[in-house]
């Protein structure tokens, strides 16, 4: 089994790629609409976006997230696809977590497009 190994974040031609995970938010496609008599459906515009963990480096220092504006985030998965994320903002800038090994710190970005190739 492989799995996705390079999370790339372009900002301004800066590369960072500090990242451990990325989580996609889901995608909600309808809404339930009631009716008079009966219950409708109303469809949904997409709302993409996704969740990473980024790994503050020990010897650098940390990447400042409130900078990304219109950014690109790509994920690799290694086999010949990638998913990319284009008008990227920063929603969240989450808590930082002391492991043993690492310092990491969620982040909740928003995007205009994803685009599958």
């Amino acid at each position: 089994m492989e799995y996705v190994s390079r999370v790339l974040l372009e900002i301004d031609g800066k590369e960072i790629t500090d990242f451990d995970e990325v989580t996609e938010n889901e995608e909600e496609l309808y809404k339930i609409v009631e009716l008079m008599n009966k219950t409708g459906f109303a469809e949904k515009l997409p709302r993409y976006g996704c969740k990473v963990k980024y790994v503050i480096p020990k010897d650098d220092p940390e990447f400042d997230f409130r900078s990304v504006k219109n950014g690109r985030l790509t994920i690799d998965r290694q086999n010949g696809t990638r998913i990319t994320f284009s008008g990227v903002y920063p929603l969240k800038i989450g808590e930082a977590t002391y492991g043993k090994d690492e310092v990491s710190r969620g982040i909740d970005f928003g995007a205009e497009d994803r685009i599958e190739e």
